[in-house]
């Protein structure tokens, strides 16, 4: 029966050790992650590896030679306590693969907020006041209605100006 196992890779060779893995037949699985970074004021979604210099391998426990896994480009070693190699619960596998999108990621975008939820501004003039989500804009704004002298005003703020009540 095949076990899901932790493969150590070298410095940013995630990519590397499983690509020539999957090339000597070995089924692998490097999960992803989508991110929010702020580079230059400018907020852009990158990927990138769930775990970096981590990836998970699909052995068989015996009668399988792993030998060519640490010989193989990008790979350091299997993760071992001393010379026990511990497996991961195919459950954890699972549920990593649960959450997988479209594109194979995981968005970790926690800033994601649903219609008709609770927000506080907490950046700006209107600092502490709250309102409701609407949406977002193309700008990678929010748009909140806030309650203004008993009307309603749409107002779009960046997302770093907002949180959850």
């Amino acid at each position: 029966m095949k076990k899901w196992y932790v493969v150590h890779c070298k410095p940013q060779q995630d990519v590397r050790a499983e690509q020539h893995l999957r090339n000597q037949g070995f089924e692998v699985f490097r999960p992803l992650v989508k991110l929010q970074r702020l580079y230059a004021d400018t907020l852009r979604q990158i990927v990138e590896s769930m775990f970096p210099r981590y990836l998970f391998i699909h052995l068989a426990h015996s009668g399988e030679n792993w030998s060519s896994i640490r010989s193989t480009r990008g790979v350091a070693d299997l993760v071992r306590w001393g010379t026990h190699v511990p497996s991961v619960p195919n459950t954890v596998i699972n549920e990593i693969q649960r959450r997988l999108d479209k594109d194979n990621c995981i968005d970790l975008d926690t800033k994601k907020f649903r219609t008709g939820e609770r927000l506080r501004i907490t950046a700006g003039p209107f600092t502490g006041y709250e309102g409701i989500f609407d949406g977002t804009s193309s700008e990678k704004r929010v748009i909140i209605l806030l309650e203004i002298m008993q009307h309603t005003q749409r107002l779009k703020l960046p997302e770093q100006a907002v949180e959850r009540v």
